[in-house]
C-alpha cells in the first residue's frame, strides 16, 4: 500500500505546485506508479500547469458525492496520473471537503500519492494533512517564506504526521540568502532537497510541461529527480545508471 504525501508551504508562490507535477513526473520516469491529486479546490491550477485545464470529471465530483474517487483519475502523457480539481465555482457550493478522506481509496493502486495542499495555514490546508501519512514543506530561501513553513510544520505535528523535510526551492545562492542548513534548523526537520533557480522552469510551464519532461538536463529537473529518488529511500544516480543500463539493453535486443 503506498503513502499519501502532502506537499504543503507557508504561503503561496513559493513553487509548491510546480514541485508536485515534477516529483509526480520524475517518480514515474522512475518506474512508480504515482498519482498526483489537486487539493486546492478553491483555486485550482495543477490541471493548468499539466495542460489539462478542465477534465469531465474532478474531485469536486468526488466532494459532493457525484463520483467515484476512481472515476477521476486521468492518464498524463508522460506517464503520471493526474487528479484534477475543477475550475466551476458553482461546483464549490455544495462539496462537503470532509469527503477528501475518500482518496485514500487510492493507496492500493499505485507506488506514490502526491496531495498538492492550497497555500497558506488554513482549513483546507489542515484537511490535505489529516488526510495524508506524511508531509514535505517547500519553502524558498528567505526569512519571511521560511517562517510562515514553521507554521506548515506546526501544523504537522499537530496532527501527528511525519515531515519528511524541507525542499528549498528556487535558490540562486546569493550571500542574502538563508542558508541550507539554517533553514532546516529553523523548522527542526531534516533538508529534503534544493531546486536552483532556472528560467528552464518557466519555460516549460509556459509550454504546459514539466521541467523534469521538457528539460531533463536542467538543474531544476536534476534537482527535482534527486529529491524523488530519496522519498523512495533510493540514490539519484544508482536510478539514473538503472535507467541508461535498460536503455542500452533495449538497443542491444534491437
Amino acid at each position: 500500500m503506498s503513502k499519501i504525501i502532502s506537499i504543503v508551504s507557508g504561503k503561496g508562490g513559493v513553487g509548491k505546485t510546480t514541485s508536485v507535477i515534477n516529483i509526480g513526473s520524475a517518480l514515474s520516469k522512475f518506474g512508480y506508479d504515482t498519482i498526483i491529486i489537486d487539493g486546492n479546490v478553491d483555486t485550482p491550477d495543477l490541471g493548468l500547469h499539466l495542460g489539462m485545464p478542465n477534465q469531465g470529471t474532478n474531485l469536486q465530483d468526488v466532494l459532493t458525492d457525484e463520483k467515484s474517487v476512481y472515476e477521476t483519475v486521468y492518464l498524463h502523457p508522460n506517464g503520471v496520473k493526474v487528479v484534477p480539481a475543477g475550475i466551476n465555482m458553482w461546483s464549490l457550493m455544495n462539496l462537503s471537503k470532509n469527503n477528501l478522506k475518500k482518496i485514500k481509496g487510492l493507496k492500493n493502486y499505485c507506488n506514490a500519492i502526491l496531495l498538492d495542499c492550497p497555500p497558506g495555514i488554513n482549513d483546507e490546508a489542515e484537511n490535505c494533512i489529516k488526510v495524508s501519512d506524511e508531509v514535505i514543506v517547500v519553502t524558498n530561501p528567505n526569512i519571511l517564506s521560511t517562517t510562515d513553513a514553521l507554521k506548515a510544520v506546526v501544523m504537522a505535528r499537530k496532527h501527528k504526521k511525519k515531515v519528511l523535510g524541507v525542499l528549498i526551492n528556487r535558490k540562486n545562492g546569493k550571500d542574502y540568502e538563508m542558508s541550507d542548513a539554517n533553514i532546516s534548523e529553523f523548522l527542526g526537520i531534516p533538508l529534503l532537497g534544493v531546486v536552483p533557480e532556472d528560467e528552464k522552469v518557466m519555460k516549460s510551464l509556459n509550454e504546459r510541461k514539466t521541467v523534469v519532461d521538457a528539460y531533463p538536463s536542467s538543474k531544476a529537473s536534476i534537482g527535482f529527480k534527486k529529491i524523488a529518488a530519496k522519498i523512495m529511500g533510493q540514490e539519484y544516480k544508482d536510478i539514473e545508471e538503472g535507467l541508461w543500463y535498460k536503455f542500452k539493453k533495449l538497443l542491444k535486443l534491437n
